[in-house]
């Protein structure tokens, strides 16, 4: 995948997405309504493929990464109230397929894989991808697509993320969500 830093990935996600205000609340939202330990569309074995994804979209650094920010908790979450049936399907179907494209290629689900065959893995979607979005197609409907986007909204809008990458500082010094969303 091209590099892009953290801070080029949070301008490109506010530009594509629905008012950074109204995203970062709903994102607020959603990292409140993860109950620990409690998965509600994802099975133990696609919550593992979701975080080492997500992970590798958003790996830990001298920040932490994407699982200490609970962006797979989120990305369950989102999909249980947020997404509706075609869009839960449409991810774990995608989720099926990057194993049966693991198992193609080293003969293992993509979370046995080493990380470098992952992101060779990842690198054909992402590429994959930007066809789609070269040629003008419709990407709605892009597995791969919807991972990085709830990967990066899950990442910035949860309190690791707010605060270690946007020095985003909360009066009175903790995390505050500020707004009810209806369903």
């Amino acid at each position: 995948m091209h590099s892009m830093n953290r801070r080029d990935m949070l301008l490109l996600l506010a530009g594509t997405a629905a008012l950074p205000d109204s995203l970062l609340a709903m994102g607020r939202t959603v990292h409140q309504r993860v109950r620990a330990g409690t998965l509600r569309t994802f099975d133990a074995h696609q919550n593992e493929t979701v975080a080492t994804i997500a992970e590798l979209i958003i790996p830990k650094t001298d920040t932490p990464g994407a699982r200490d920010a609970g962006v797979p908790a989120f990305i369950d979450v989102m999909l249980a109230d947020w997404g509706d049936d075609d869009q839960r399907k449409m991810f774990t179907g995608g989720l099926t397929n990057i194993d049966e494209r693991s198992r193609g290629a080293y003969g293992k689900e993509f979370i046995g894989c080493t990380p470098d065959q992952q992101a060779e893995i990842l690198q054909d979607l992402d590429y994959e991808l930007a066809r789609l979005r070269d040629a003008k197609a419709d990407t709605s409907g892009n597995f791969f697509g919807a991972m990085k986007w709830l990967t990066l909204t899950g990442y910035y809008t949860s309190e690791v993320g707010a605060t270690s990458e946007l020095h985003y500082r909360v009066v009175p010094g903790r995390f505050e969500p500020c707004y009810t969303l209806e369903q």
